[in-house]
């Protein structure tokens, strides 16, 4: 073995070689500045060179390495030549044999970088400014052979340059894994023409520049592609779009050129991989010759207009044979990624694009994707697969992902497939989800599958078709509209465990004879099956929302299972059938169906027409249903006009639905037919809307079947109390607002009417008395604490601070519901004369009254003035107060039923007035007290009337003033124990429990009485009042200056426990 010790003198390199065998390998083991020959470096005579890890060769022009004759040449070294156009770091002579492998360094670079020459925060100049830089050459003219591969890393600065460059044929293989960088305009990460081999890039290429190619492999290769790496383009400065684009220059947005182009015949096919599954047990599981663990992913990005990948050749037809690798027979295969992204204004997005160059293109069998092609733009054209001009796929099977984001500019779109005319797609097998967004509901238009070839006449789809984000009638999910020999378009389960399929977006069909059928999933769009004699079929719990247009003479509508139609459907006027069988439902207006005969064996036919429905028969088989439509504004409902027979079996059924609730009752006419045969019958519970009842009589010598509508009255509906008293008004007012109208229209049982009902309802139930009057009561009850007037022998002046909180709660009962809650807070002086203490207090209380049935709410919040005396007369006790206090109500109603949402708001105020007396007398026995007491009060509420706004007509209410008073008398007994002190002086505190009853013996809580804008008054009566046993526990202490207390009790109020707390501070000054 010969060593090349090469080194920095300008010696000849030749000097430095110790010679041994003439076959052996020269090896470069250290720096040197001379350039090598294969011809020539064995001291004149030629050899194997290789560059070792230690190796560097450094120049300041030429090449490197050069192959000049029949032998290998390896690089795990260096190569660098730095600021010299035309450099080379290894260069294959046209006509040499051997290997040329490459897993060290090779950069050729230039003394420049781009600088801010305008002083806009942006970066100006071109990318490079030398040119004809080469990693790797083979020169043009006889084939090379032998591999070429690169593992190591390659970086090239110059324009018209590549990372490698093959201008030669190649007999051999191709191979790439390690990391190839170029920059400049006019350049390639890697090109080649004829390959007699395969070809294998993994790793990593990028190009940056104008026209820049990533992989580009412009001849026939007689092998397989496999592409399983990362390749991007672009002509961009910066990938990522700035947030400010108005400083960017035409130099920054510069258009690259593909990531990847095959402009030749490839025989062993090409293949986007993925690795295959690791199996320690065996590190090839997919036999490609390739370690399982060292394989990555194909990434495929453009960055630009320009498509990611681009098949075919302007010049010459190419094919593409079946992937060698791969058992599905398809010539192209997508498992990893393929992205095209336009990035800023104005720039289309192009993922995958095949043939429309001009020379033709054939994929054998068609194209498979298991994995993903994409394009989105920032505003304009995406297009994800395009199938040009010349193109052949036999078949596009689709099991990953193909989607088009953009358009947000008229006259653009976002498309995921699109099949050109001129070009050749038998089927499309969709297991997967092609989709197409677009970017503005103005302007915007979104199609998933475009097919203007007129050759695709299959679509089979268990996976998702969606287009979606377009102004109206511009989001399109299958156009095949160009078809005029019949499509057949199915869509079903993948399997019993799979999701449902679905098509969002139009289907629009072409003039064939068209077959659709639907076993499974959903479409949401407008259905277009174009002229001919077509066949629509749904099955299963399949659905269909939007039009239908059927086609010509001779099609047919089929539903059967649960499947259903929500929309209209058109049937061209020609001879046609209509057939629902099971729970199947067509719910939508009728056009064109003079000639249609419908044979119903179960199912239900809505025909939402207010109108004459034109048919040629009709037959109604038991369990069957036909809908109609009472249009009361316009006088007008649903009439199946049959020339021929109608025929009704035994369980048919009527199914009616209103327009509008007043004005619905009365006699109309549904079916007229040449001869009659049977009646249908009405179920008063399901199949008319519950607030009225029907009946059902047919004419067989009139031909005619009539349909009678009555309102229910409130016994009927099972109403009592306050709905009952309510629903003249309510049933009066609902067609001030459609949507509320329709949803009460909509109801089928009385439990969803009284929870529509009471929605509507006005603060009626005393929640606002009781919220109130408990919250005074509460800060009232300080004068009724032991220990009598708090002052010192000879203080006269007193003061308390007190806080309270409450709650109470009532059931429905024949009004409504309410849980109240609240705070308040409480201070008070009292001066101490002759005949007891007089004193004043001021009480802030917010009360919540909300319902327990419904959202509605009234919160109020409260003034109150209070005077008071009180006496201390040994072992008696006796106080006496008035109150006054000023109140804000802000009420609140929400109806919420289905996806109709009201709210209405109103405020109004009060004035609460009280009086309240009482007396107790306590006796001592040591530490034990015992002390009855007595007491009356007596409360008044006045509420002004006031408007409600913010829920409509058939909403909002007036309601007038009411007054509401109430007296009670109380009694009660309570026992304590004195801890500490029994001088009061001293520190002293006393435990307390207390029980009695309050008792109501006057007053009432005052009727609501409203009304909707212009309609009728009605008056709610409220539930009376109850009495009530009480009970409390009560702490309480302090010393000769100060003393705290603390207390919570419960009360027996409406078959429910109020309760309340009471926190007190006493002290003088």
């Amino acid at each position: 073995m010969r060593n090349l010790l090469a080194c920095t003198a300008i010696a000849p390199v030749l000097a430095a070689l110790s010679v041994a065998d003439a076959a052996a390998e020269t090896t470069i083991g250290s720096s040197t500045t001379t350039a090598v020959r294969t011809s020539t470096v064995a001291n004149g005579a030629a050899d194997d060179v290789t560059v070792s890890s230690a190796g560097s060769i450094t120049l300041t022009g030429g090449t490197a390495i050069t192959q000049d004759s029949n032998n290998k040449v390896g690089n795990a070294g260096t190569l660098k030549i730095s600021g010299a156009d035309g450099a080379t770091g290894i260069r294959a002579v046209a006509g040499t044999s051997g290997t040329i492998s490459h897993s060290g360094t090779i950069t050729l670079d230039e003394d420049y970088t781009p600088a801010d020459d305008d002083k806009d925060g942006d970066l100006d100049g071109p990318f490079a400014k030398g040119s004809n830089r080469n990693g790797i050459w083979v020169q043009s003219g006889a084939a090379h052979v032998g591999n070429i591969d690169s593992s190591g890393t390659i970086t090239i600065e110059g324009n018209q340059s590549a990372g490698i460059r093959i201008d030669a044929p190649l007999t051999g293989n191709l191979s790439t894994s390690g990391s190839t960088s170029v920059v400049g305009d006019n350049s390639h990460g890697v090109l080649a023409n004829a390959v007699a081999g395969n070809v294998t890039i993994r790793g990593t290429t990028a190009v940056t520049g104008a026209n820049s190619t990533g992989l580009a492999l412009q001849g026939d290769v007689t092998g397989a592609v496999k592409i399983q790496g990362t390749i991007t383009s672009t002509g961009y400065r910066y990938i990522s779009r700035p947030s400010d684009v108005s400083k960017l220059d035409a130099d920054d947005l510069l258009q690259g050129g593909s990531a990847v182009t095959i402009a030749g015949n490839v025989t062993g096919g090409v293949i986007f991989d993925i690795p295959p599954t690791l199996d320690s047990s065996k590190p090839d599981v997919d036999n490609d010759g390739l370690t399982d663990a060292s394989e990555g992913s194909a990434n495929i990005i453009a960055y630009g207009s320009a498509a990611a990948v681009r098949i075919g050749s302007a010049t010459a037809a190419t094919t593409i044979g079946p992937v060698a690798a791969d058992s599905s027979g398809y010539g192209l295969i997508v498992k990893g990624a393929i992205t095209g992204q336009g990035v800023y204004n104005g720039v289309s997005a192009n993922g995958l694009a095949i043939g429309g160059l001009g020379g033709d293109v054939t994929l054998t069998k068609g194209l498979l994707v298991s994995g993903s092609v994409g394009a989105a733009s920032y505003d304009n054209n995406a297009t994800a697969i395009r199938l040009g001009s010349g193109a052949t796929a036999d078949t596009i099977q689709v099991g990953g992902a193909v989607s088009a984001t953009g358009s947000s500019v008229a006259g653009t779109s976002a498309r995921a497939l699109v099949i050109d005319a001129g070009a050749t797609s038998r089927a499309i097998v969709n297991s997967g989800a092609i989709s197409a967004t677009a970017l503005s509901s103005k302007d915007g238009a979104a199609v998933a599958i475009l097919d203007s070839s007129g050759t695709v006449a299959s679509l089979s789809n268990s996976g998702t078709i969606s287009a979606t984000g377009g102004k109206s009638g511009s989001n399109v999910a299958v156009d095949l509209s160009a078809n005029g020999s019949g499509v057949t378009l199915t869509q079903s389960l993948a399997s019993a465990t799979a999701s449902a399929p679905r098509i969002t977006g139009d289907v629009r069909l072409g003039s064939g004879n068209d077959v659709v059928t639907v076993s499974a999933g959903s479409i949401a769009g407008n259905v277009d099956l174009g002229g001919g004699s077509n066949s629509l079929a749904l099955s299963g719990s399949s659905t269909l929302a939007g039009n239908v247009a059927l086609g010509g003479n001779g099609s047919s509508l089929g539903l059967s299972g649960s499947a259903q139609i929500n929309g209209d459907v058109d049937f061209g006027g020609g001879a046609s059938t209509l057939t629902l069988s099971g729970t199947a439902a067509l719910n939508g207006a009728i056009g064109n169906a003079g000639n249609v005969a419908v044979a119903m064996n179960g199912g239900t036919l809505n025909a939402g027409n207010k109108g004459a429905v034109a048919l040629a028969s009709l037959a109604v088989g038991a369990s069957s249903v036909i809908g109609v439509t009472v249009d009361t504004a316009n006088g007008t409902n649903t009439l199946y006009h049959v020339a021929g027979a109608a025929t009704f079996a035994s369980g048919s059924q009527v199914k009616a639905t209103l327009t509008s609730v007043v004005g619905s009752e009365g006699d109309y006419v549904i079916v007229r037919a040449g001869s009659l045969s049977g009646t249908p019958a009405l179920s008063s519970t399901t199949l008319i809307p519950y607030m009225f009842k029907g009946g059902i009589a047919s004419n067989a010598a009139t031909g005619e079947v009539t349909l009678s509508i009555a309102a229910k009255t409130v016994s009927e509906l099972g109403l009592t109390g306050s709905q009952a008293r309510a629903y003249d008004a309510i049933f009066n007012a609902l067609d001030k607002d459609s949507a509320v109208a329709g949803r009460y229209l909509a109801i089928t049982d009385g439990d969803a009417l009284k929870a529509n009902l009471q929605q509507m309802l006005p603060d009626h139930a005393g929640g606002t008395f009781e919220a109130v009057t408990a919250g005074s009561r509460a800060t009232a009850r300080i004068l009724a604490d032991p220990g009598g007037i708090y002052r010192t022998d000879d203080g006269r002046l007193g003061f308390w601070l007190q806080q309270v909180a409450f709650g109470s709660s009532k059931s429905l009962g024949d009004t409504a519901s309410y849980d109240i809650t609240g705070w308040g807070a409480s201070f008070g002086a009292e001066y101490l004369t002759g005949i007891g203490a007089l004193g004043a207090s001021f009480a802030y209380i917010h009360g919540s009254d909300s319902s327990g049935s419904t959202d509605n709410a009234v919160d109020s919040d409260q003034f109150e003035l209070a005077a008071h005396w009180r006496g201390d007369f040994g072992p008696l006790q006796a106080y006496a107060r008035l109150s006054a206090a000023h109140v804000d109500f802000r009420g609140s109603r929400h109806f919420e039923s289905g996806d109709v949402v009201r709210a209405a708001d109103g405020d109004w105020s009060g004035k609460l007035y009280s009086a309240t007396a009482g007396g107790s007398y306590e006796m001592r026995f040591n530490r034990f007290t015992l002390r009855p007491a007595a007491g009356i009060d007596y409360y008044r509420l006045k509420e002004n009337g006031y408007g409600e706004t913010g829920g409509g007509a058939a909403f909002d209410l007036i309601v007038d003033g009411r007054t509401s008073d109430e007296l009670t008398a109380s009694g009660n007994v309570t026992v304590g124990y004195d801890f500490g002190s029994l001088d009061r002086e001293d520190g002293w505190m006393r435990f307390e429990l207390e029980g009695g009853r309050r008792q109501i013996i006057g007053g009432s809580l005052g009727d609501t009485t409203a009304r909707f804008a212009g309609g009728e008054d009605f008056t709610l009566v409220a539930d009376k009042r109850t009495s009530g046993w009480t009970g409390r526990a009560r702490l309480i202490g302090g010393t000769g200056s100060f003393r705290v207390g603390g207390e919570f009790g419960a009360e027996e109020q409406q078959d429910h426990v109020a309760l309340s707390l009471r926190a007190t501070v006493n002290f003088i000054l």
